[in-house]
């Protein structure tokens, strides 16, 4: 058998949703001539775990690196000591409050912002990960005799730890975007980002593109927006996997009985722009022209979603009168979450107008349990999919009425109390047919790597007189 080294920061038990494609492709690759090895970071450095994550890939064999310190660390004690100083001698703080605020950027602030985006978040924060992966990576991949890795991102430290293993070894290379990188590189705070932070971030993604032989995206929107971006690429170097389902798993195709009232339930995190106050609207608006009662529906929202936009959650629902209806909790494990999405009638996804390429992998698990699926999105890889598998309807944030009037369809239907998980309809998206998939491209890549420059190489090469 070949063998194959995937890098992944996030992988089980860490709770994180990135986790479960590196998971997925590690578990199935032996059936096609893989045998895998997982990089990953110690678990100390997760923020949950989860260890029902482990189920099936308890054989296959993980390293888990540690980081170096990370600057971040010093700068905020740095900060919170500078704070306390400065607090000690702030003289007549009264006065300082109703002294009117420049909004133009200091020197010192500008420095500042440099700082942190050159030093603390570049790529992202865990780039204290890189050196210590790419090291440990090199060193068993000439160990072990390792054909192929393959990195997968975000983080994109990942794929930097790919690329500096890659130029030390020579190994083959696929990098995986589970999510874009410069193209939502604006999605990054103002004061965490520098024309010098840019202009890096832009050179490693061209890097890594250059570099590895085959780029994976998880849409195909991501895939030609690569391809237009580097056109000196061979087009077939660029390879559209979307994330899977387990066909086999205990939730697809399983009878799940629905709750007692019209559940909407939405799992993960509120950041990036993710609100749920369209669907806060919509119901109050079914609510005010008695369509529907308080009492008639539910609204679980589990994960990281206390607050939105840093308005707490629970605050936003008393204003729209929705404080009995709205129930927030935290951090639900894995199988919990699959059942409760499983009982629930219609569950929620939202997609910012900066993610229209990518298509979050929670979906795949919203597949897999059946539940009709809500997304606000305004246009984007999420409505072809969700309209060519029959499983939901896409609309903009702002159609109000759209999503009342799907909610209210719905729910006079009488068909959500039915098991909707028919698997036939996703068996596009099955973990093992696309794991087979991607054996296969690992297998075709040739020697000379998938670049224009390699191909030209190769042709010098070959010609009369020479032998390759």
């Amino acid at each position: 058998m070949k063998k194959i080294m995937i890098i992944a920061y996030h992988f089980p038990p860490d709770s994180a949703v990135g986790g479960l494609r590196p998971a997925r492709f590690a578990r199935h690759l032996t059936s096609f001539g893989w045998e895998p090895l997982v990089l990953t970071a110690k678990d100390r450095y997760r923020e949950q775990l989860d260890r029902e994550r482990l189920k099936g890939i308890q054989d296959i064999p993980v390293i888990k690196t540690t980081e170096l310190p990370a600057i971040r660390h010093f700068y905020l004690d740095l900060k919170k000591y500078f704070s306390l100083s400065d607090s000690e001698n702030a003289g007549d703080a009264g006065a300082n409050e109703t002294a009117p605020q420049s909004t133009r950027e200091t020197l010192r602030q500008k420095l500042k912002r440099y700082f942190i985006s050159l030093f603390i978040t570049l790529p992202d924060l865990n780039a204290n990960w890189i050196l210590p992966a790419a090291l440990r990576a090199a060193f068993e991949i000439k160990r072990r005799k390792i054909d192929y890795i393959l990195t997968t991102s975000p983080p994109h430290s990942a794929h930097m730890a790919g690329l500096i293993a890659r130029e030390l070894t020579g190994v083959k290379w696929a990098a995986d975007f589970r999510d874009p990188w410069i193209d939502i590189i604006q999605e990054k705070s103002p004061g965490v980002r520098s024309r010098l932070s840019d202009k890096a971030e832009h050179w490693m993604e061209d890097q890594v593109i250059r570099k590895a032989d085959k780029i994976i995206t998880t849409t195909k929107e991501l895939r030609n927006a690569m391809q237009s971006r580097y056109p000196a690429e061979i087009r077939r170097k660029f390879i559209y996997i979307p994330n899977g389902i387990d066909l086999g798993g205990p939730s697809c195709g399983q009878v799940a009985e629905k709750f007692g009232k019209f559940t909407i339930t939405y799992a993960g995190s509120l950041y990036a722009g993710r609100s749920v106050e369209p669907l806060f609207r919509a119901v109050k608006k079914l609510i005010d022209e008695n369509r529907v009662k308080p009492s008639d529906i539910s609204i679980k929202l589990f994960g990281n979603c206390d607050f939105m936009n840093d308005t707490p959650t629970t605050a936003v629902a008393e204003a729209y009168g929705l404080t009995g209806s709205v129930e927030v909790s935290g951090y639900v494990p894995y199988t919990e979450a699959l059942q409760i999405m499983g009982r629930s009638h219609l569950l929620l996804l939202m997609i910012p107008s900066k993610h229209r390429l990518c298509i979050p992998a929670k979906v795949y698990d919203y597949f897999g349990v059946g539940s009709k699926i809500l997304a606000l999105a305004d246009g984007g890889s999420i409505e072809e999919i969700l309209r060519t598998t029959g499983s939901g309807k896409a609309f903009s944030p702002s159609d109000i009425n759209g999503i009342s009037g799907y909610i209210i369809e719905l729910m006079n239907s009488g068909d959500t109390h039915l098991p909707k998980n028919n698997c036939n309809r996703f068996e596009q998206f099955d973990i093992r047919l696309l794991t087979g998939r991607l054996a296969g491209e690992l297998a075709a890549t040739p020697d000379h790597g998938g670049s224009a420059a390699g191909l030209k190489q190769l042709q010098a090469t070959n010609k009369p007189g020479r032998r390759l």
